[in-house]
This record gives C-alpha cells, structure tokens and sequence, in this order.
C-alpha cells in the first residue's frame, strides 16, 4: 500500500499546489481588505484679512433718575420709611393674606436696613422666617412669622413676639417691635 499512497499523492499534487496558491492569495486579500486608505482631505487656504471699519464711539447720555418716589426720614424715630406713610390703625388696617407676604423683604427699623425672608415652611409658633445684613440683636433674632387677624407677628426662633406689624400700603407693612418698642416696617419696591 505505501506505493498507492505515492501514486495518490502524485495524482494529487497539482491540485494541491494550486490550491495552497489560491489560499495565499485569498489570505493576502483578506488581510488587505481589513485596513482601509483614505487619501488626507484637500488643504484650505486660509483667508485672507478683511478690512474693518473703525469703531464708532460717543459720549454716553447723562443717567435717568428713577421714577420712584426716594425714601424719607421719619424725624421722630429716626429710621427710614421710604414714601410717606400715615401711621397704621389697626382697627382699619386691611386684611392680610399669607400667600402675600411670600418672598423676600427690606426691613427698616431705627436707621438700619437689611433683608427679610418669608416662606411657608412650618417653624416655631408660625412659618419660617429669617433676616440677613441686620445690625441690632432684636432684627437678628427674628426666626419665624405668622398672621393673626389683620396683625403680622415677627418672631424669634422660641416663638417669642419680636415685632407687631400691619397693612399700611401695597406691599409696605408697618408696626413696632415688642422689646424696644422702636417703629419697623418691611416693604417692596
């Protein structure tokens, strides 16, 4: 038998040249056709400057004043009341809404000025309130807020009463603080 297996082999042999020949190329191919050339893109010239024309300029006009009324200075107290307000009555003050007084505020009292800030969240003996850029401790301690009746009361984070206010105009409320019994308000321009 080993002289069949020769002859075999000798029948196939080539064939089998051609196709290791084939397998070659086929394998080259493949190993081609998996990478890929793209010639790099076309250069751009750049553009060339343009002239520009200079830039205008002028003089700004002169600032316009506000038309709000500027606050003024109530002489007996000493402290800012922004437009003229007559003292409020409580007995006719108007009715107070909690929605309203949502917000951030200027609070005035003695001659200081800083910020108040309302909102709903619950908080001791009311809703949560607090104050930012106050000088006097009785402004800084104010901590929480309710309304009672036509009455807006600004108090401490105990609970404590720390000032009593009412209506006195579209968002202008007015009133005292209970300890130094000085005149506070709180407004929005």
């Amino acid at each position: 038998m080993p002289g069949a297996t020769a002859s075999l082999f000798a029948l196939w042999e080539p064939h089998l040249m051609r196709i290791i020949a084939t397998a070659s190329v086929v394998s080259v191919l493949a190993l081609a056709a998996c990478s890929s050339y793209a010639p790099p893109p076309p250069r751009i010239a750049p553009l060339a400057p343009q002239p520009v024309n200079p830039v205008a300029s002028q003089a700004l006009p002169a600032p316009v004043a506000p038309a709000m009324p500027q606050p003024t200075t109530d002489m007996a107290m000493g402290q800012p009341t922004g437009p003229a307000v007559a003292p409020v009555n409580p007995a006719v003050a108007a009715d107070v809404r909690k929605a309203d007084l949502i917000g951030g505020w200027t609070l005035a009292s003695a001659g200081e000025t800083c910020q108040l800030s309302m909102n709903l969240t619950t908080w001791s003996g009311g809703y949560r309130a607090s104050t930012r850029g106050c000088v006097s401790d009785e402004l800084k301690a104010i901590g929480a807020w309710d309304v009672a009746g036509k009455e807006i009361l600004l108090k401490d984070a105990s609970g404590a009463v720390v000032a009593r206010l009412y209506a006195a105009a579209p968002n202008r409320y007015s009133g005292q603080t209970d300890v130094s019994k000085r005149g506070v308000q709180f407004f929005r321009s």
